[in-house]
């Protein structure tokens, strides 16, 4: 199996001014079609949703990681997306998520899958890319970080 890459500059996006976290899931989603992948956005979406429903996907340090597992994406992909006033996921903290990260993947990617939300997880313990992440100006900035970023090969998994 050829391993697509899971974020590439084209699926980060800036534009998440005002905006609440079902908008913030739908944009995300948007921007994976966007980038011409061979997805089923009304798959993709409806899985997202139903497993945001269940509980937030807000971590601590202002991530936010909808996720899901779905026929509708052909390989694990990853959008991001990036809040300067930051998104209220509803996690019940009063702390707001500045850094959106989109994760689906089909159910025979599940080892790849986990990988990839243990690796955002542990991206809440570098407090130095979370803020030069929140202060970025650009995807290709963004994307740049994400390369630096020790143990957070979100480019490769």
């Amino acid at each position: 199996m050829i391993r697509a890459k899971v974020l590439t500059q084209d699926r980060i996006t800036l534009d998440f001014h005002g905006v609440d976290k079902w908008t913030a899931i739908e944009r995300l989603v948007d921007v994976v079609i966007q980038s011409k992948q061979d997805a089923d956005r009304q798959a993709m979406l409806s899985a997202v949703i139903e497993r945001e429903r269940r509980g937030s996907t807000a971590l601590h340090n202002g991530i936010a990681v909808p996720h899901a597992r779905t026929d509708g994406v052909p390989h694990l992909v990853a959008a991001a997306g990036i809040s300067r006033d930051g998104v209220d996921f509803e996690s019940g903290a009063s702390q707001r998520c500045h850094f959106i990260l989109l994760i689906l993947a089909p159910p025979a990617e599940s080892t790849r899958y986990l990988k990839a939300l243990a690796a955002v997880a542990a991206l809440g313990q570098d407090l130095n890319a979370l803020d030069a992440l929140k202060n970025a100006s650009t995807p290709e900035e963004v994307f740049s970080i994400f390369e630096g970023i020790r143990g957070l090969n979100l480019v490769k998994i």
